[in-house]
């Protein structure tokens, strides 16, 4: 029976000692973590060893305030910490047990009883202890499940973003380039069938209809055709601005054509069929003219001829 009681005293100072080492662990893990802020590994393992020490004390606290009241509320004569040191033999402890008058057969009973005490609180810490782990992996499982959900939630929207700006951008542009295309397109043609159907409707002679198709794109150029004048002179057809020669033209005879300062490149590029000019004719190249559209593909030279007079 004094055998027993040895080992509840040698428990209670195994489990003080065991305390005191969770103490130090939970100090320097407190100091680990805030020393280490910037790994999140190292930091978390601090977090989880500073738990676990303060589940480890609050055990050997608890272990500890059982035997002490199993001694001291139970067995008041006993003190754990005088009466049963682990330096004394089994017969020192068994002499002072008998000069205080404490019979074994109480001593006994009462041990009995308090180991079953013992027993029911370790199984009820065993449970809360498990409880508490389990709800701890229950909450980091559910914190790493969210932030998963969130960042693949996070990154399907910034793709999607991402396409749908990409598409606009490029339908804009294709749309923009569109419309410019067919503008451009549509104000050549427009341009072109106004000045042959211009021409076309009115019963003029060829050259009234050089002179007014001239007129109509001098307009549309925003110039001003009141003194504007044409006349014949051998055979050529002069167009006047102020009594001064603009251009001439060739209407009569084998050959068609139109007088222009423009080089033969220059020619050829507008689509057109270049001749050599005569010496006596003073320009640098024929535009072979075989209908009214001729003109209005020349109507940058026109508008140039015009403007050079003006200024």
């Amino acid at each position: 029976m004094l055998s027993e009681v040895d080992k509840w005293s040698q428990k209670y100072t195994w489990f003080r000692k065991m305390t005191v080492c969770f103490l130090v662990i939970l100090i320097s893990s407190v100091i680990g973590f805030f020393l280490t802020l910037s790994s999140t590994f190292i930091s978390t393992a601090c977090l989880i060893i500073s738990f676990l020490s303060v589940l480890g004390i609050r055990i050997g606290l608890g272990k500890m305030d059982e035997f002490k009241s199993l001694y001291v509320n139970t067995v008041p004569m006993i003190n754990p910490e005088k009466d049963f040191k682990e330096g004394r033999s089994l017969a020192e402890n068994e002499e002072l047990m008998l000069s205080k008058g404490v019979s074994a057969d109480e001593v006994e009973a009462a041990l009995e009883a308090l180991v079953e005490e013992g027993q029911q609180l370790t199984q009820i810490e065993e449970i809360v202890v498990i409880n508490e782990s389990s709800q701890i992996e229950d909450v980091e499982v559910t914190e790493l499940e969210e932030i998963q959900e969130e960042t693949e939630a996070t990154e399907v929207e910034e793709t999607q973003e991402e396409t749908e700006v990409t598409e606009v951008e490029e339908t804009q542009e294709e749309t923009e380039v569109t419309e410019v295309e067919e503008t451009q397109e549509e104000t050549e043609a427009e341009k072109l069938d106004d000045v042959q159907e211009e021409s076309a409707q009115q019963t003029l002679s060829l050259e009234e209809q050089v002179f007014e198709t001239i007129k109509m794109i001098l307009r549309m150029n925003h110039c001003e055709v009141e003194n504007l004048s044409f006349k014949t002179v051998g055979k050529y057809l002069t167009i006047y601005l102020k009594s001064r020669v603009m251009m001439r033209l060739k209407l009569t005879g084998r050959k068609h054509y139109v007088l222009t300062y423009l080089s033969q490149a220059e020619v050829e590029a507008l689509g057109l069929v270049f001749d050599t000019p005569a010496k006596s004719e003073a320009y640098t190249s024929r535009v072979q003219f075989t209908s009214i559209a001729v003109l209005a593909q020349l109507e940058a030279q026109i508008v140039e001829l015009y403007n050079r007079l003006v200024k």
